[in-house]
């Protein structure tokens, strides 16, 4: 049987990480990152412009937040009594 390791120093990321870009931009790829696998380049370059291209709001969850939001008896009695008795139990095991 021949076992070969991974090598983690084909990949090569940046020192330090970057402050989030303002939400209406496009994201940066990082200049030090280098790709060791053919073809991974092209699909992360693919995933970034398919989240580059989705909207920042979804009008329909906001739609549907605000229902909630203005419903005097959302989330209801079994799921407040649920939450509060999960934060009871978390809180005994925090001690």
């Amino acid at each position: 049987m021949n076992i070969h390791p991974v090598k983690s120093d084909a990949v090569h990321m940046p020192a330090k990480a970057r402050p989030k870009a303002a939400p209406d931009a496009a994201p940066e790829a990082p200049e030090a990152q280098t790709v060791s696998q053919p073809g991974k380049a092209d699909r992360k370059a693919g995933l970034v412009e398919a989240l580059a291209s989705e909207p920042a709001v979804r009008p329909e969850a906001l739609e549907r937040a605000k229902e909630l939001a203005s419903d005097p008896d959302y989330p209801g009695p079994n799921v407040l009594a649920k939450l509060a008795a999960r934060f009871i139990r978390d809180a005994r095991h925090t001690k």
